[in-house]
């Protein structure tokens, strides 16, 4: 990294010292220092908030080293982009007279670092960015023109609009806040409108150029040259092979869905302890030697002879993947990284199978019901049973891809006064499973949405209490807390609550620089040794965050009023 001297040193004396820090509370208290210490004036708050906030997103879930290697990228960012901010936001504001500025940074002398210097926040060791940035990659020549490229273009076009249209039907109303139902960043992908842009780019760039070697042996070569050269008639012709069209796609789906779930099958028996050793087979295989002749005790070659020799050959794995599984494993990680690049975190539901049921399910009786679902959980005198039972018979009518896009409808579009709460969405999710690998093969999506929850929830009370919001938005937004705390089960979503936990525990770090950091601290400290006792009391920890609170209200009360 090209960092000044004093930088560099600076570095190196927060990293020598993060070297002694010994588990996560030490790690939280640590970091929160430094970022009082280092970003602590006016022009650093904005970027004070966003490295707050990715250190404290990427903390959850992070094995110790890892939180470890994340903190030293945070450090690194810190100290190479404050000059570049403070210096940037002097020229908006104007803020600091000539005469005034002191420090380097303040002056503007120290020259910024170039992004690309700078270790994202995954944690990555600076000297391996730096190798890696000093590898020059090769570019490959570009491949020829496709012959048949006008007529790909229409084709996917006219199936990426039709897959659109089909999106349109799964839109989310606003959700109120506080809500249960809360999502920091991103709701469920299927319902965010970056999702259609996405799954566009991925028919269009990666799967239809799949299946050429039957689009062109059924439709493309069957066209005369005539109609490939003019659009008005090769529009014409593809409409009238439509139904061809439509089959092959299908069918490449169906194909690559099957080989997807093969080489997933081969992955995990590949992670389980073998039981029944190396696979050997013996074999009598023909090996050529060469022929020793002895004559009066005088041995000398003459020719080769072929002889039968019983060896263990060791045969093929089970578990080795075929080239078309390895292609299938490709494109899904070419979808997950198209969805990536649009801030989309595809589950591992949303594959080849789901892309085909999006494509032929029934849109408009699929639309109907849902607007009848909601509107009944949405009605008072619905009762909790009957909603249950026309969610068994949708269940029963859809795919469950479908039906738990459905209920993921019906829960994050809901209102605080709805029918259909966590609660309903848990016990539906939850249903006869016996174990983790049952409820994953029979709901594809509704175990990840419930496994955010804890996470999510800690972040809209940290928004409560970033804005300020009154008594009555904060004790709706610590009763959802508990509602989810008290309904999922440790044992099948155990590393889920941990997570909602390490964000509890960072909030030192999240309001540092913050006047009332000492006050948000203690009623993360409070709701943690509440959300971690054997039966949590949400009466009595809610009159004690509301003592704690008060204070803050009553100054702002009385600003107000000046």
């Amino acid at each position: 990294m090209a960092l000044p001297i004093d930088q560099q040193r600076l570095l190196h004396d927060l990293c020598a010292k993060l070297n002694g820090v010994t588990d996560q509370a030490q790690l939280i208290a640590f970091m929160a220092e430094v970022m009082r210490s280092l970003l602590r004036r006016a022009g650093d708050a904005e970027f004070r908030a966003q490295v707050q906030d990715s250190f404290i997103t990427g903390l959850a879930g992070r094995d110790w080293p890892d939180q470890v290697m994340l903190a030293r990228g945070v450090l690194a960012v810190v100290i190479a982009k404050r000059p570049e901010i403070a210096k940037a936001w002097q020229a908006l504001h104007d803020a600091v007279a000539p005469g005034q500025a002191r420090r380097a940074a303040d002056r503007g002398e120290t020259l910024p670092a170039a992004d690309d210097d700078l270790p994202d926040l995954d944690g990555i060791e600076i000297e391996l960015l730096e190798e890696a940035q000093e590898q020059v990659a090769t570019v490959a020549p570009p491949p020829p023109p496709y012959d048949f490229a006008d007529a790909e273009s229409l084709v996917a076009a006219w199936i990426a609009d039709v897959l659109e249209r089909r999106l349109g039907i799964f839109r989310l109303p606003a959700t109120p806040f506080p809500s249960v139902a809360y999502s920091h960043e991103r709701t469920f992908f299927l319902f965010e409108p970056d999702f259609a842009p996405v799954a566009r780019r991925f028919l269009t760039e990666v799967l239809i150029p799949t299946c050429r070697a039957p689009l062109e042996r059924h439709v493309y070569r069957t066209a005369d040259a005539q109609t490939l050269v003019s659009p008005k008639l090769l529009d014409a012709f593809l409409t009238e092979k439509r139904p061809t069209i439509w089959k092959i796609l299908i069918e490449r789906l169906g194909k690559l869905a099957a080989q997807h779930r093969q080489a997933e099958a081969k992955i995990e028996a590949a992670s389980t302890p073998a039981t029944g050793g190396p696979e050997f087979e013996e074999v009598d295989i023909p090996v050529s030697k060469p022929r020793v002749v002895t004559v009066l005790g005088v041995s000398f070659r003459l020719g080769k002879q072929t002889v039968s020799q019983r060896m263990k050959v060791r045969l093929r794995a089970s578990t080795e993947l075929e080239e078309s599984e390895r292609e299938a494993l490709t494109l899904l990680a070419h979808f997950s990284d198209l969805a990536g690049e649009a801030g989309l975190e595809l589950p591992p539901g949303c594959d080849f199978q789901f892309l085909r049921i999006l494509l032929e399910f029934d849109a408009k009786a699929f639309a109907h019901a849902a607007r009848e679902i909601v509107a009944l959980a949405g009605h008072k005198e619905t009762t909790r049973a009957y909603l249950f039972e026309r969610l068994k018979a949708l269940d029963e009518t859809y795919a469950n891809y479908l039906s738990d896009a459905l209920i993921l409808l019906l829960f994050l579009g809901g209102t605080n006064d709805h029918a259909f709460g966590f609660k309903e969405l848990y016990d539906v999710c939850i249903g006869e499973a016996r174990d983790n690998s049952a409820l994953a093969s029979r709901r594809p999506f509704l175990p990840a949405e419930i496994g955010r929850r804890p996470t999510e929830l800690v972040f809209q009370l940290r928004e409560v209490l970033k804005r300020r919001y009154d008594e009555a938005t904060l004790t709706q937004a610590v009763t959802a807390l508990f509602q989810v705390w008290t309904t999922m089960s440790k044992t099948r979503f155990g590393d889920s609550l941990e997570a909602g936990l390490t964000v509890l525990r960072t909030f030192p770090v999240t309001f540092a620089g913050d006047l009332d950091e000492p006050v948000f601290s203690g009623i993360g400290h409070t709701l943690y040794r509440a959300l971690t006792s054997a039966e949590p009391d949400l009466e009595g920890v809610t009159q004690s965050i509301q003592a704690q609170y008060a204070p803050i209200l009553a100054r702002l009360r009385l600003h107000k009023l000046h």
